[in-house]
């Protein structure tokens, strides 16, 4: 039996339209591995979205130094 080009041709186009929507549909917190199980972000709604793909609680750490920019994050996802 021979699969006809059209339903492939329909298939392949249908296949490769739900891979680029489901890439596309959001983009992937910035997150800066510091070591030990903690974590750096840009931005505190960064670091929740980082810890809410695992479903873990997030908990905030006290370590900012000179220089820091302003709104950078730095916490646990327990």
């Amino acid at each position: 039996m021979r699969f006809p080009m059209r339903r492939f041709t329909t298939l392949s186009v249908f296949v490769l339209a739900a891979l680029v929507m489901g890439c596309a549909s959001r983009s992937a917190p910035r997150v800066t591995f510091q070591g030990d199980g903690v974590f750096k972000s840009p931005t505190a709604a960064e670091a929740e979205a980082y810890c809410r793909n695992f479903g873990a609680p997030m908990r905030f750490l006290d370590t900012k130094g000179p220089g820091t920019p302003e709104g950078e994050v730095t916490y646990r996802c327990d």
